[in-house]
This record gives C-alpha cells, structure tokens and sequence, in this order.
C-alpha cells in the first residue's frame, strides 16, 4: 500500500477538513469478507462487454449521433484481466456472532484513493481487509458452503474508481476556488475500462429521473464526460449523485445490542464499502458540515464532537440544555432497580 504521504495530491483546503467532517456523521460498519483470492485470466472485449438496457442503448445512440454506442473497435481482442474473488455473507443476512466488522474511519477514504496506482497485489490486501464495492460484479451463490456469495470484480475496476473518485475532488478543489478545472481530471472520469459492464435490473426506481440503473446512468455520464461536453458543476453534481446511487447511501434505522438500554439509531450510509466511501467524499467535496439526528426529539444537529456510536443514545444542544440526558439516565435507573427487587 502506497503510503499516506501522497495525500498531498489533494486539494489541503478539503484535506484539513476531511477528519473534523468525516469523523461526526453517524455511519455503519459491516462485515469484512471472509476470503479474498486474486486470480488472472484470459478474456475478450467480446465477452467483457455486455449490452446496456434499451432505454440506456437508444439514449447514448442518439447523444453521441452514432449507430452503435456499444461497439468496440478492439472486439475479439484478447486480453488479461486480474480479478478478486469474495466470499462474503450475505448483506441481508442476520449477522453471525462471531462476525469481523469493519469499524468505519476516515483514513478509509484517503487509502483508497491511493488504489488507483497500486498494483493488483495492493488492491487485494485493502480489499481484504474492507470489502468488495458490490457494483459491476459478477454475483454467484457458493455451492459449496450455502448461505455464502462469492463476488467477483475486476481491479482495473477498483482503479478506476479510486482515480474517478480523486478527480471529483480535484474538480470540486477548482469549483470552490473558482478557478477552471484541469481536462485531464475528466478525462480520467470519462475513461471507463472495458470491464465496466451493468448488470440487469428488473425493478425501476420511481423516484428516479431515468429508467436506468445506478451502473447504466454512471456509464452515460462517463459518456458524456468523455465526449468533452457537459464538463460543468451540474455533471459534476449529477456524478456525485449517481456515486451516492451506487453506494446505496440514505438514511438507515439500526437497532444493535441487547436490552432495555438499546436504542435504534439513523445513520446515513449502508453496511457496505462503496456507501461509506461515497458518502464521505460527497461530504468532503461539498465542505459539507456533519449532521446527526437525536434520538429524543429526532430533529437533526451538528455534533460538536465525534458521531455517537451505533446503539448509543445521542442528544442535540437543546435537549442538554434541558436536561434530557439526566432525566433519562435516571429512568434507566429506576428500571433497572425495580428489576432486580
């Protein structure tokens, strides 16, 4: 892993305020995988690329005023591809007892960015020790042990994204100093490997403003970007949604612990990777502040602090004011008491 010195890369003003930020935003952990196997084998562009949902396929044909937006002048090229291997309990699954989580922190972030000159070998031992990124992966069942997943993504994958995600903050470095953007940092975006392949979804998001996917829309965005037009803050803006998209980043309830004392809890990224690592570059290139939710009056609030953890209770500046912590702590009490009597 390349060491965190590089970090001078970045823009220091978004740089300084990246601890202060990332470390007050309530989020969640999630499981690391259990194995993580890298392995190389021989492909074709052919078979690497797959084709995009009509809606998806008719809007870039005519965007780009082209026949086919999916062809490849390289087809039938062969080529060598590195790929990890996850195997993984699955997301939706109640959580084993014995489960190695990882604890969410914001030296995450500035590691990945890093991935996007590491070597395969790097990638994998990041990746073993975070998770997979759960987008552009081939998903299988595990025959062998049920219950398991086992994924697979490419690291030329993890490159690019680590390098994308770098060049949104650079990007956002130029919008707040307003000052011009450097071209290279779009063409980076708009430089999609060719193992960038969407998988099919058969449910739509109502809420959405298109028919696709969060794949199939990062991938028309790329087109964009790499066609040289539309290099604005409105696709910036429209990037960084499409990567909360993937993420799967919203507000999530959790309930963990056992007891009268657990509380359920709102945090704002999912229990995977790509969610934690979206959510606090959105957070970061924004120079948005934190915010947490309390648990009494469930109005939002700035924490002055470190985010309360997952299960405890947590109170806004006028809720202490007026004493609700001690109030409920010596409830608590009383329960406890009359529980032992």
């Amino acid at each position: 892993m390349p060491r965190l010195k590089n970090r001078s890369l970045l823009d220091h003003v978004l740089r300084d305020q990246a601890k202060k930020v990332l470390d007050r935003t309530p989020v969640q952990g999630w499981l690391k995988p259990d194995r993580v196997e890298l392995n190389v084998r021989r492909v074709t562009l052919r078979k690497m690329r797959k084709p995009l949902s009509k809606a998806a396929a008719d809007y870039l044909r005519v965007a780009s005023n082209t026949q086919d937006a999916g062809t490849d002048e390289s087809a039938n090229a062969p080529t060598y591809r590195a790929e990890m291997e996850f195997v993984l309990e699955p997301p939706w699954s109640d959580l084993p007892t014995h489960a190695n989580r990882v604890r969410p922190n914001p030296e995450i972030l500035e590691r990945f960015l890093l991935l996007a000159t590491a070597s395969d070998q790097q990638i994998q031992k990041f990746a073993s020790s975070f998770g997979a990124l759960l987008v552009f992966a081939d998903i299988k069942k595990w025959r062998i042990l049920p219950g398991k997943l086992v994924i697979v993504e490419s690291c030329e994958i993890w490159r690019y994204f680590a390098l994308s995600m770098r060049s949104l903050l650079r990007i956002a470095s130029c919008f707040h100093a307003d000052r011009k953007s450097d071209p290279t940092d779009w063409h980076q975006i708009g430089a999609c490997p060719a193992s960038l392949v969407p998988q099919t979804e058969k449910h739509r998001d109502l809420l959405s403003p298109t028919s696709w996917s969060g794949e199939e829309a990062w991938l028309a965005m790329a087109h964009f970007v790499r066609k040289g037009t539309d290099r604005d803050r409105q696709m910036w803006a429209r990037l960084l949604n499409v990567l909360l998209q993937l993420g799967r980043v919203r507000p999530w309830l959790v309930w963990e612990g056992d007891g009268s004392l657990a509380r359920p809890n709102l945090v704002f990224s999912g229990p995977n990777l790509l969610s934690y690592l979206a959510l606090q570059l959105c957070l970061r290139a924004s120079k948005h502040d934190a915010f947490a939710v309390c648990c009494y009056c469930n109005q939002p609030y700035t924490p002055l602090g470190r985010a309360p953890k997952t299960g405890q209770r947590n109170f806004c500046p006028d809720c202490r004011e007026r004493g609700v912590p001690i109030r409920l702590a010596q409830r608590s009490r009383r329960e406890r008491l009359r529980e032992h009597t």
